[in-house]
């Protein structure tokens, strides 16, 4: 993440960095968890909630595009919208792993972590709450005539 400073602007300006960054980082959390997915599985997660999220609302780098923006890996998230995204992601990565665990389960493997069914309600639910945050926006300041 990137904390960029204020060119006399009074905003501020907290970038995530591009999601093949985030899903990288984001890979090696749950590799860690004892997760077996694929860097790539978590990438095309990503790329698909955030284009779910483009669905509710636009993303800051569309606001000064001149030209169609592609959602792929090379596509930089703001902080805000990360932590929007962030749990979409999450839900949809689990669902990914319970799927995985229940399939090797019928090769007589033993599972661990939620059932599919599990993990597809948590992931609707995280889903259902996507539109209300989308709408909310950074912290933004003003001044009055007054200056203050």
């Amino acid at each position: 993440m990137q904390l960029l400073p204020n060119y006399g602007t009074n905003t501020y300006r907290a970038v995530a960095g591009p999601i093949s960054i985030l899903a990288e980082v984001y890979h090696k959390k749950l590799t860690l968890k004892g997760y077996s997915l694929l860097q790539d599985e978590v990438q095309s997660a990503f790329i698909e909630e955030v284009k779910r999220y483009a669905g509710w609302q636009s993303l800051t780098c569309q606001k000064n595009a001149t030209a169609p923006i592609e959602v792929d890996e090379n596509l930089i998230l703001e902080a805000f919208e990360w932590v929007i995204i962030e749990p979409c992601v999450k839900a949809n990565c689990d669902l990914i792993q319970a799927s995985l665990v229940e399939a090797s389960r019928s090769m007589g493997t033993e599972g661990f972590g939620m059932t599919v069914s599990e993990a597809e309600q948590a992931y609707e639910a995280e889903k259902e709450k996507m539109p209300k945050n989308a709408f909310i926006h950074p912290p933004f300041s003003f001044k009055t005539l007054g200056g203050q």
